[in-house]
């Protein structure tokens, strides 16, 4: 069931509502931790100021409920962009959550079970041409933003190089091969 009011709201009700279906057809592990972690649970969501609450019940016939909320406890906040770098592999959610991308909030084992559910929803997305559809469908839909969002600075880019040559002891290092030889 789905029940929402603001513009943005309805898209991702939708979006939400056909992630969870295409997981239920598959009834692969992701959808057995999806069962565990959800059912009996509410929770808010906020994606680009886009607040929904979702509710699930019904143990193993799991029915997600969705409404367009206002002004309640957050407990999943990102923006579109962040997510899209998850889903191409740019960033990992851990990744995003360390550098405050993601803010989440709950008790540890519902936060894990989760993770473990995301987990599996990212890996089966590199072989499931239905949730790559999905992915799809919400880049084209989910607006970006006005602006690009900048460049990361070059120091963010760098790639260290060089950690084995750190490894050898400095006297080796400054050997004069040429004498050697």
């Amino acid at each position: 069931m789905v029940n929402y009011s603001s513009s943005t709201a309805g898209p991702l009700a939708q979006w939400l509502h056909n992630l969870i279906e295409i997981l239920r057809l598959q009834q692969g592990s992701t959808w057995r931790d999806l069962v565990l972690t959800v059912s009996g649970k509410t929770a808010t969501i906020e994606l680009d100021g886009t607040q929904l609450q979702l509710r699930a019940e019904g143990g193993d016939n799991l029915e997600i409920y969705i409404e367009s909320v206002q002004q309640q406890p957050i407990n999943f906040r990102s923006d579109a962009e962040t997510l899209r770098d998850i889903i191409m592999g740019y960033l990992t959610v851990d990744g995003a959550v360390a550098t405050s991308k993601i803010y989440l909030s709950g008790n540890l084992n519902d936060l894990l079970g989760i993770h473990q559910v995301v987990v599996g929803i990212l890996a089966d997305g590199a072989v499931n041409p239905q949730l790559q559809r999905l992915w799809e469908e919400f880049d084209q839909v989910w607006e970006r933003p006005i602006s690009p969002p900048l460049c990361r600075s070059l120091e963010s880019q760098k790639v260290s190089y060089g950690e084995l040559v750190r490894q050898i002891p400095e006297d080796v290092l400054l050997i004069d091969i040429d004498y050697l030889v």
